[in-house]
């Protein structure tokens, strides 16, 4: 077999192959040899089919079997021959078809893995956040617990009007230019004004009316209403309010305590604030992370493999296309234009790889790996998260590459994270978990 280097253009090289046509038929013939062995046809004993007859039916498809194995046998030559490393499949630009006796030609390409030369790590510096929980944020958490505990009670007096937070019990029929429709009606339903559980505007018409009171207004569904036969469109609907209830929320006592299996108040508060401190943890850990991921970032700049690029858009595009098939269209990609989001998701396409190659690079370089026991570990609390579904879980995990590559990948991401700051300058600072949950919701590209 002749490999031939051909073209160099960025990360891409082109190879053309020649197998001479002595080799390919050698190698067919050994094929066919092996497939014969126990080939099993009516008329003929196993192993007694006659060659020709195996070459009339079978040839074809065992020189295809060939011609693939000798195109990965290429590339892997190819690579080796001059110290390459693949970053996707080769692309088999051309084959020339084949004529017995003549010689086999094709050509592929391949993008490659740049060269990357990771940043001094010591040099970076990072503030982590540590969550301070104090006791208006114990007291805010433990009145959350007793608000969900909250039960309806009616409220008796018939001049009370309806306030936020306070629950209508309602009958209500919607109609669209005059014709009612059933899917917008309800008999005795529970509306809690404030929840924005109802279409955006339905529950503020009710605060202030009473009892008795019959009303009607008009409202505009949304833009991405579920149902798509009523975005956007005008409606009107008829409603009469039966009854007024108020949420009367538990006491925080050792009662209340002894509801979530505590001992006492104290024992309550310690779990409460234990989880707390959990949650905030978690939520400074993703902001490092995204700091980390941003100098990366800054300090990191090589070429790309289009290839993988080309992946990484692809697989956005297509759930941003699921997404606004669906109605969910992100609100700030509402009124931009195709070209437009088109190069915004590249450049997120291309920072996602970028990252995952250094990443990938931290972990080879340092030769960070997942234990047999952390990935056991992680199939554990998969199987956790999904009762019933257990001996599923265990068998795709274990069995299927794919899957396996799927929970292993973010466990190395974190662990190069860690290394990456374990040599970094990190300086702990005391913060508001408020703080800490104000800065999570701002817009991010991981």
């Amino acid at each position: 077999m002749q490999i031939q280097l051909v073209s160099e253009e960025g990360l891409n090289r082109g190879f053309d192959v020649t197998v001479p046509a002595t080799d390919f038929e050698t190698r067919v013939d050994t094929n066919l040899a092996g497939f014969a062995k126990d080939l099993k046809l009516p008329g003929f004993r196993p192993g007694k089919v006659p060659q020709a007859v195996i070459r009339h039916r079978y040839r074809a498809s065992i020189m295809e079997e060939v011609m693939n194995e000798t195109v990965q046998e290429a590339v892997r030559s190819a690579l080796n021959e001059h110290e390459l490393s693949a970053a996707a499949p080769a692309n088999v630009t051309e084959i020339k078809p084949f004529d017995e006796g003549e010689d086999i030609q094709f050509s592929f390409s391949i993008d490659i893995m740049p060269s990357i030369e990771l940043t001094d790590f010591s040099k970076l510096t990072f503030d982590r956040m540590n969550p301070v929980i104090e006791d208006r944020h114990l007291d805010e958490a433990l009145k959350v617990l007793s608000r969900r505990g909250a039960q309806p009670v009616d409220i008796d007096d018939k001049k009370h009007k309806i306030a936020t937070d306070e629950i209508a019990v309602i009958d209500f029929q919607g109609s669209v230019d005059g014709e009612e429709k059933d899917g917008m009606k309800g008999d005795d339903v529970m509306v809690q004004v404030g929840s924005k559980m109802f279409i955006p505007g339905f529950e503020e018409h009710l605060v202030g009316k009473k009892v008795g009171d019959a009303f009607d207004f008009d409202i505009t569904f949304p833009e991405d209403y579920n149902s798509e036969e009523l975005r956007g469109i005008e409606a009107n609907f008829k409603v009469a309010i039966k009854s007024i209830k108020k949420l009367n929320a538990p006491e925080v006592d050792e009662e209340f305590a002894k509801r979530f299996g505590r001992d006492d108040l104290n024992d309550l508060k310690l779990q409460v604030k234990q989880e707390l401190d959990n949650i905030h943890r978690r939520s400074a850990r993703f902001l490092m992370k995204r700091e980390v991921m941003d100098k990366l970032m800054d300090t990191h700049d090589f070429p790309l493999p289009a290839g993988l690029v080309e992946n990484e858009f692809n697989a956005i595009w297509e759930q941003i296309m699921a997404e606004a098939k669906a109605g969910r269209v992100d609100a700030e990609d509402r009124g931009k234009k195709e070209d437009e989001l088109r190069e915004e998701y590249r450049s997120i396409a291309e920072r996602r790889v970028r990252l995952g190659l250094v990443l990938s690079e931290v972990a080879t370089t340092n030769k960070l790996d997942v234990s047999p026991e952390e990935f056991n570990a992680a199939i554990q609390r998969e199987m956790a998260m999904n009762p019933g579904q257990e001996a599923e879980i265990y068998t795709r995990y274990t069995t299927d590459p794919n899957a396996r590559q799927a929970l292993i990948a973010p466990m190395m991401e974190d662990k190069a994270i860690d290394y990456i700051l374990e040599l970094a300058d990190v300086t702990e600072i005391d913060t508001d978990p408020d703080k800490i949950e104000e800065l999570i919701d701002q817009p991010t590209e991981i």
